[in-house]
């Protein structure tokens, strides 16, 4: 099936909405789970969950495949490790957009390792994002916690998957990429917890409901998802899109924690909206085409 640009940014924002939610989901189950036991409770869950489905494919893996797969499921664990430790000392809106910051991150990178300039529409977009952030978060860093710090460093390694994710994902089987990713994942959180043992409280069925959410709808849906569609449009154009994860974020965490976004915040989010639909208006030479190997930078 023939997928265009505009399906596979769409397909990509739906990623960003359902990241949005699992900011305000994540803590409140942190605040009755440890960290490691959460991380393999819901990435364990998500493993099994695309590996079941995924076994009539096994047929296709190939060694390419296992090595991407092990590549981007260590970024995926890093990234999820150093978001879920920084939200316990940070609140779900401040995590969303420090996360986001990865906007800017992924096109300097992708520059630095590959010399790919993003078009012009997205460069625009890229800017007005990077301002609404810093209206979100500020620009004193001498005034964020120990949390925001944490999940920067997790900005960091979101750039990195991006770029590896527009790398691999026209090589390989969607499903399979995805599979491998996210059982890499499991089994690194797995070897946390017996390196650093922690008693599993008891769990609610809440608890589990919001673990199953987080699993199948916040991990197993949005990292397929992104490795299907990321094959039919940039790097940069994807990190533009996920900037909006932090808007659904402040979004989510004002409905269902009561948290507040202040006047700039919402002037922020609206200019992230902004760079989002101007990178889609044809007001430039540039050609968008699906990339496939390293165009996809």
């Amino acid at each position: 099936m023939k997928i265009s640009r505009l399906q596979a940014d769409l397909g990509l924002l739906s990623v960003t909405i359902f990241w949005g939610t699992t900011f305000i989901f994540s803590k409140m189950v942190l605040t009755r789970i440890p960290l490691l036991w959460f991380l393999f409770l819901r990435l364990g869950l998500a493993a099994l969950v695309i590996n079941l489905g995924a076994l009539p494919r096994y047929r296709k893996v190939s060694p390419g495949l296992i090595r991407a797969g092990i590549i981007l499921g260590i970024l995926l664990w890093l990234s999820y490790f150093f978001q879920m430790w920084g939200i316990q000392f940070t609140s779900a809106s401040n995590a969303g957009f420090i996360t986001g910051l990865s906007v800017l991150l992924v096109p300097v990178f992708a520059y630095m390792l590959f010399r790919h300039i993003p078009a012009r529409p997205v460069l625009v977009g890229i800017i007005l994002a990077f301002s609404g952030l810093i209206l979100i978060t500020g620009i004193d860093a001498s005034g964020w916690s120990r949390g925001d710090m944490l999940v920067l460093v997790c900005a960091f390694v979101v750039a990195f998957h991006v770029i590896y994710t527009g790398k691999f994902a026209p090589q390989f089987d969607p499903v399979l990429l995805t599979a491998v990713q996210l059982a890499v994942i499991a089994l690194f959180t797995g070897g946390s917890l017996l390196v650093r043992p922690e008693p599993l409280p008891d769990l609610t069925f809440r608890d589990w409901g919001s673990l199953a959410y987080l699993a199948v709808f916040g991990t197993v849906y949005t990292f397929l998802m992104q490795t299907a569609m990321q094959r039919y449009t940039t790097t940069a154009r994807t990190a533009l899109i996920f900037a909006m994860e932090p808007v659904f974020a402040a979004l989510f965490a004002w409905l269902a924690g009561g948290e507040e976004l202040s006047v700039s915040g919402w002037i922020g989010g609206g200019l992230i909206v902004l760079g989002m639909i101007i990178s889609e208006l044809p007001f430039s030479s540039d050609k968008a085409k699906a990339p496939s190997g390293e165009e996809a930078f």
